[in-house]
């Protein structure tokens, strides 16, 4: 087998694991999903997120129906207000954030599908590209 096929063959062995791992064990925790992508009770927030406006592009660009700037993104005095008992929403650099549905008590982002998986991972933040959990480190480190 040549080194080619070795490097694919693990890339998508490391894939199958994240992918399960974040969507069915999160955290190694049974029947935990998409911790990064919910709020919950933690001091988590989905931002800041860099490329804003290259993403904000990129989903309007993606569908047939536009979507406003505040329908994306959560800027800084709406976050301090949504959430004045957690720290991480009081800091100025923790924005712009992922826009999270509210009427869900985990308060996912928005853009976290049914199945756990999602619904924009192909055009996804920096931010949410970039986010690799420690438990996910340790199992990558494995391989």
């Amino acid at each position: 087998m040549n080194e080619n096929a070795e490097t694919f063959d693990r890339d998508t062995i490391i894939d199958q694991v994240v992918q399960y791992t974040c969507t069915r064990n999160c955290m190694g925790q049974s029947n935990n999903a998409a911790g990064c992508c919910t709020i919950g009770d933690r001091d988590y927030i989905i931002g800041p997120i860099p490329d804003a406006e290259a993403l904000f592009t990129r989903l309007n660009d993606s569908r047939s129906d536009p979507l406003a700037w505040e329908e994306v993104f959560i800027e800084e005095d709406e976050g301090k207000a949504l959430f004045p008992e957690k720290p991480i929403w009081q800091r100025s650099e923790s924005y712009p954030a992922l826009r999270l549905d509210m009427d869900d008590a985990s308060r996912p982002c928005q853009f976290l599908g049914q199945n756990n998986l999602c619904t924009i991972h192909s055009i996804r933040s920096e931010t949410c590209r970039n986010y690799q959990c420690s438990f996910v480190d340790e199992l990558i480190e494995k391989f």
